[in-house]
Order: C-alpha cells, then sequence, then structure tokens
C-alpha cells in the first residue's frame, strides 16, 4: 500500500511539475489498501479479538483510517488526468506504445 501510495504521488508531481499527460493506469492504490485490511483480518490476533496485541491493532487503524488518503489520491489522478492529457488517449494505444509496431496495429484496428 506504501508504496504504490509512493508511486502514485510522485506520478502525480511529476504531472504537475512537467504538465506532460499521465497514463491511463495509475496505482491501484484503494485495491492495495483493501488487500492490507483483508490481511490483517485474517490475522489470528484480529479474529480472535485479543485486544493485548496492540501492535496488530495499530496496523489495522493505520489501514483504515488511509481510506481517504487513497480516495483524494484517486481522484486526484483522474482530475490531473482530464486537465493535462492520458499518453495514448485510450488503454489500447497507450499498450501499443510497448509492442511490435505490427502487432499493435492489429490490435489497434481490432478494437475499433
Amino acid at each position: 500500500m506504501v508504496g504504490n501510495i509512493i508511486l502514485s504521488l510522485s506520478t502525480l508531481a511529476s504531472a504537475f511539475r512537467l504538465k506532460a499527460p499521465l497514463p491511463p493506469y495509475l496505482p491501484p492504490v484503494e485495491k492495495a489498501r483493501q488487500r492490507l485490511v483483508d490481511a490483517i483480518r485474517r490475522l489470528d490476533v484480529v479474529k480472535n479479538r485479543d485486544a493485548t496485541g496492540s501492535r496488530q491493532l495499530l496496523f489495522f487503524a493505520y489501514a483504515l483510517t488511509m481510506k481517504g488518503v487513497t480516495e483524494e489520491l484517486e481522484l486526484l489522478g483522474r482530475t490531473l488526468q482530464t486537465a493535462f492529457g492520458v499518453i495514448g488517449e485510450t488503454p489500447e494505444e497507450f499498450e501499443a506504445l510497448f509492442m511490435d509496431p505490427e502487432e499493435s496495429r492489429r490490435r489497434i484496428n481490432y478494437a475499433a
């Protein structure tokens, strides 16, 4: 989760500084947070509601409170994509930038 947040902040900061288009896919910060919450919920300490394991409860509280941060990052990412544009305009065109030119033409023509 932390890695995705840092990557997202770095990508958004670069877009602000360069006024450059963003990729169509941004780091999945909210999905990463939800995976962390699910993993913490599966811990035996949490399942047994053992309040003496305060470290696990602290991590759980941290992951829950990060929801606002992740939602705002995703909103900011979509807003910047609207403001500065998206590299390749569509996800198919973006992915075509990393393929063999002949294969990318076939995929774009097939998608249209």
